[in-house]
């Protein structure tokens, strides 16, 4: 009974446990027979259990001067494991309650701590963390030491476009996208530039010199690095958060150590500062008379709400992005200083998302419907029990890399699949006769045997095509759902997909109107253009 906590260099005879785990990131050689039964559906479980506990978490830690600059405390499960490590705490400590023997295999020193010090858990020799915690350092230090170069001198280049911003125009602030374009068209925002004259549009840090100056080709966009100051770029190095002492002294001390190490091993942080030292100095000098941008509620955002507010800007977040269960970061719980970092009116991409929105904590009289530019209302895609399976990568890679697993299981030989990955976090694969990159959207696709995705809107675009659709569930960690609340999606593992591609399930009907609005541009005008 109970949990044996080890490591895979000291795992115990198989005589001594009735079944087996590994937590994310440990690789173990035991029968896949005794691999606890349902793991994937049992692990999501214990996550939809942590979203309380982690926002609680952020908020404290948003009160930090550093640690508010990271994806821990926005809840951000998209792109931070904090809640997957919860969600690991919770399920142990569900086993080991249970009456059979479960090892547990964990090779990372932090969550082993972690767990070790749950009740009904047999742990034993942590692997060390000094190590581990050495290694994080140094990468972290070298990884923003090049930031720190690289963005100084994209600093300088970026300056000669900064007349595009001019002072007093209303602003689209946005990221470098591969659709976006110098014609008029953004990946966010569609044909906006071309019904609003005098919009301009910002391109966030992360856009790389190279595209922004293909973006910067029509005289309406302007780089924020080309407001960054060369001293600024020079403290980057130093970025990096601690835990505060009180949340050190709590339960998760040890998974709040890691959540750190992990951050501080990046330049992540550090390339938050500088957006926010960025869009700041840029605010102060055009004064724009309105911004809007894809808001999800990240650490930079609500900088920027707040410097709007303070400067009397109308802060416009457009909801672009699909919002489920598990997209923990747009709750307002987070935010620890709640109305003032968030935007002054938030547009929704239609109705769903909107209920959505007021089912997190978000007042009604904050959200209006303005439409989506980026789920299209009508497409070529329909179901063909003889097309291909398009599988749509997750931009978490580790998920990516075992939804590409599926398309060599021996049982599809006779498919065929079409990939597509994430546009801004592509994935290198082997093509081969069966399995074939494309670059088309669902919308965009012809006949589809079936939609495989896990994560992002595609799975949205699959049903709204009347093609039956399957979300993947990995097996060690959590691919987080997207689709809104009373949209029911069947949920299969890497074992349990072959069976539901080899026969198809037909979707239940969703209608594009009960889930998105079409782009209502007086909306936008009385948003962006109110003098017009």
């Amino acid at each position: 009974m109970g949990v044996l906590l080890r490591t895979t260099a000291e795992g115990p005879g198989e005589q001594a446990f009735d079944r087996w785990l590994s937590v994310t990131g440990t690789h173990a050689r035991l029968p896949l027979a005794r691999r606890l039964e349902d793991l994937p559906r049992r692990l999501q479980d214990s996550f939809d259990g942590i979203r309380d506990r982690w926002l609680a978490i952020a908020a404290r830690l948003g009160t930090d001067p550093v640690g508010r600059l990271s994806h821990t405390a926005t809840g951000a499960a998209y792109i931070n494991d904090f809640g997957l490590m919860l969600a690991w705490s919770d399920l142990v400590e569900a086993l080991a309650g249970e009456e059979a023997t479960t090892l547990v295999l964990c090779d990372d020193p932090w969550l082993f701590r972690h767990l070790a010090g749950l009740l009904g858990v047999d742990a034993g020799a942590p692997p060390p963390i000094w190590a581990s915690a050495l290694r994080s350092a140094v990468r972290g230090v070298a990884a923003r030491m090049r930031l720190a170069v690289r963005l100084a001198g994209t600093a300088l280049a970026m300056r000669r476009y900064r007349g595009a911003s001019r002072t007093g125009a209303p602003a689209l602030l946005v990221y470098g996208h591969p659709q976006s374009d110098a014609a008029g068209n953004d990946a966010y925002f569609g044909g906006l530039m071309k019904e609003i004259p005098d919009l301009v549009r910002l391109l966030h840090a992360d856009c790389a010199a190279g595209r922004a100056r293909e973006l910067c080709a029509d005289g309406r966009t302007a780089s924020l690095h080309g407001w960054g100051s060369i001293g600024f770029a020079a403290m980057l190095p130093f970025v990096r958060w601690s835990v505060p002492a009180a949340l050190d002294a709590t339960a998760e001390r040890w998974l709040l150590r890691r959540a750190a190490a992990r951050e501080n091993a990046t330049a992540a942080l550090a390339m938050t500062r500088w957006q926010e030292h960025c869009h700041t100095r840029w605010l102060r000098a055009a004064r724009p008379s309105a911004i809007a941008w894809p808001w999800e509620n990240h650490p930079w955002e609500r900088t920027l709400c707040r410097a709007a507010r303070g400067a009397g800007v109308p802060a416009i977040g457009y909801q672009h992005a699909v919002i489920g269960r598990h997209q923990f970061n747009f709750s307002p719980r987070s935010n620890p200083d709640g109305t003032e970092s968030l935007p002054t009116h938030i547009l929704c991409n239609g109705p769903a998302y909107h209920r959505q929105l007021i089912a997190l904590g978000h007042g009604p009289s904050t959200l209006s419907i303005a439409g989506a530019f980026r789920v299209a209302r009508e497409g070529t895609a329909f179901h063909d029990a003889d097309g291909p399976v398009y599988v749509a990568l997750s931009a978490i890679e580790p998920i990516a890399r075992q939804m590409l697993a599926v398309t060599g299981d021996p049982a599809l030989a006779d498919l065929r699949f079409v990939v597509k990955d994430h546009p801004l976090y592509p994935i290198e694969f082997a093509e081969t006769a069966r399995v074939r990159r494309t670059s088309k959207t669902i919308p965009e696709s012809a006949g589809l045997r079936a939609v495989v995705y896990s994560t992002g809107t595609t799975g949205l675009e699959g049903l709204l095509a009347g093609v039956p659709t399957y979300r993947f569930l990995p097996d060690d960690r959590i691919a987080p759902d997207t689709l809104p609340d009373g949209i029911e999606m069947p949920e299969r593992t890497a074992n349990e997909l072959p069976r539901g591609l080899l026969a198809p399930e037909p979707p239940a009907p969703v209608t594009w109107s009960d889930v998105m609005s079409p782009v209502d541009l007086p909306v936008w005008r009385a948003a962006l253009a109110p003098q017009a």
